[in-house]
C-alpha cells in the first residue's frame, strides 16, 4: 500500500514543518485544511518557537540605519533635510540580504526605534506617536493602548524602556520608566508602568528608588525573564546594576564584578548567550564580563578585553557569530562593529551605504498573528450589528411571505 502525507503521525508532520523557513511554512497552510489548521494552532507555533530558540536557528537581524527626507517649515522658504531611522531585516551571521521591514509606520516621517526583542516580537515606538509590538515574520502588529500618566509627563527628563516574556503566565510585557532627578536639592520623581499584551492595558507599580543612567535610548537588557539597567546614586558618583523581575513586577539589586577599584568610563550591561554581562569601558579598552551563574556575584568572570579604536565606547553586545570567533558589538557614535576574538581585529560595518547604524537586534522568527488592537471592539461590534441586521432582514422576509 503507497503511504499519503495522510497516513504520516502528526506528531512527525508537526517535526518535519517546524524545522522549516517560516515563508514555507505559511505557504504550506494552502496543501489541505488539516495542515491549515495545524500551522494556524497555538500549538504549533510554540513549539516551532521554542525548537529554534533550543537550536539557535530561524535567526535574523534587525539593524536600524538613518535616512534622509525633506521637512518643510512654515519659517522657512525651503525644505531641509532631515533623518529618520529606517528599520532592515538581514540574514543572520553574515548580515547580508537586507530587506527593509513593512511595518504600519514605516512611512512615518519622525521614524521609529526599536525598544526590545524577545521571542519574535519587536518593541517599537513611533517618535511622538505610540508604541506596538510588531512582528516582522508574519508583518502582523498591536499598537498598545494611550498610557494613563499620573503626573505631568512634561516633569520628566528621563525615559527607559523594557520589553520581555514571562513563562509562568505565557505574556508578553512592556515596561516604562519615566523619571526627573533635580541634583540641586537630590529630589527623583518616579512612574513605572507596565504593559500586558494578555489583558491589553498599563498598570503602575512600584516605584524603584534610583536613577537610570541614559544609554542606549534607556532600554532594559533582558536575562531570565528579568530587565536590566546601569543605575546611580543622585550625584551620578556610584553605579549599580538594577533589575526587575517580570514575574513579580518588583525591583532588586544585583551585584557588581570585583573590579579592583580600577576606574572606568563607561559601564554598561548587556547579554551574551543567555548570561547577564557587563562592559567596563576605560580607554583603550573594554573589559567584558560575565555573569556564569545568574544572581551569584561570584560567578562573575572576566570573558575577553576588547580594543576600542577612535576613542570608542562598547555600549552593547548584539550576539557572537555562529562560530563563537567574532563577536557583533554596538559602538557609541552610531557605531556597529564585529570584533575577531582571535586575531583582536576591528571591523566597522556599513549598512545601505550608511558608515552609521543606530541600533541591532537579534529577532527568532516567530508564527504568531498579532491583531491591530485599537479597533478590536469596533470591528466585535460591526460584527454584532451585521448579525442584528441579517435577523431584521430575515424577519422582514419572513412576514412578507405571511
Amino acid at each position: 500500500m503507497m503511504l499519503t502525507l495522510a497516513h504520516l503521525p502528526i506528531d512527525l508532520i508537526t517535526d518535519i514543518l517546524s524545522r522549516l523557513p517560516a515563508k514555507t511554512v505559511v505557504c504550506l497552510k494552502i496543501v489541505c485544511k488539516s495542515w491549515c489548521n495545524l500551522i494556524s494552532d497555538d500549538y504549533f507555533v510554540n513549539y516551532r518557537l521554542e525548537q529554534s530558540l533550543a537550536t539557535k536557528s530561524n535567526l535574523h537581524y534587525v539593524v536600524t540605519v538613518p535616512r534622509f527626507y525633506l521637512q518643510e517649515y512654515d519659517h522657512l522658504p525651503e525644505p531641509r533635510e532631515q533623518t529618520c531611522p529606517v528599520h532592515y531585516s538581514a540574514d543572520f551571521d553574515s548580515l547580508g540580504n537586507l530587506r527593509e521591514l513593512s511595518h504600519p509606520f514605516k512611512d512615518c516621517k519622525t521614524g521609529t526605534r526599536v525598544f526590545g526583542s524577545c521571542r519574535g516580537l519587536l518593541l517599537l515606538h513611533v517618535t511622538d506617536g505610540p508604541l506596538l509590538l510588531y512582528n516582522p515574520t508574519t508583518q502582523t502588529y498591536n499598537v498598545l493602548p494611550g498610557l494613563p500618566v499620573y503626573q505631568d509627563a512634561r516633569a520628566y527628563g528621563h525615559l527607559s524602556y523594557g520589553f520581555g516574556y514571562d513563562n509562568a503566565t505565557r505574556d508578553f510585557k512592556c515596561v516604562k520608566i519615566m523619571q526627573r532627578l533635580f541634583k540641586e536639592i537630590g529630589y527623583l520623581t518616579c512612574e513605572v508602568m507596565v504593559y500586558s499584551l494578555r489583558t491589553n492595558c498599563w498598570k503602575r507599580v512600584p516605584d524603584v528608588p534610583c536613577y537610570f543612567r541614559s544609554c542606549d535610548w534607556g532600554v532594559g537588557v533582558l536575562v531570565h525573564e528579568t530587565l536590566h539597567w546601569v543605575g546611580t546614586n543622585s550625584d551620578g558618583l556610584y553605579e549599580f546594576i538594577v533589575a526587575f523581575n517580570l514575574r513579580d513586577e518588583a525591583f532588586s539589586c544585583r551585584p557588581l564584578p570585583n573590579f579592583h577599584f580600577e576606574p572606568f568610563e563607561g559601564l554598561y550591561v548587556g547579554m551574551l548567550d543567555g548570561c547577564l554581562c557587563l562592559l567596563a569601558n576605560r580607554y583603550p579598552h573594554c573589559n567584558v564580563w560575565v555573569m556564569k551563574e545568574y544572581g551569584v556575584g561570584g560567578s562573575w568572570t572576566k570573558m575577553f578585553i576588547l580594543d576600542t579604536l577612535d576613542c570608542l565606547i562598547v555600549e552593547r553586545p548584539v550576539s557572537y557569530s555562529l562560530d563563537k570567533k567574532r563577536l557583533l558589538v554596538k559602538m557609541a557614535l552610531f557605531k556597529l562593529a564585529y570584533h575577531d576574538l582571535e586575531t583582536k581585529e576591528h571591523t566597522d560595518l556599513r549598512f545601505a551605504d550608511w558608515d552609521t547604524c543606530l541600533n541591532a537586534h537579534v529577532y527568532v522568527e516567530n508564527l504568531l498573528m498579532l491583531d491591530y488592537t485599537e479597533f478590536a471592539d469596533d470591528i466585535h461590534i460591526r460584527k454584532k450589528r451585521g448579525k442584528e441586521e441579517e435577523l431584521e432582514e430575515e424577519k422582514e422576509e419572513g412576514l412578507k411571505l405571511i
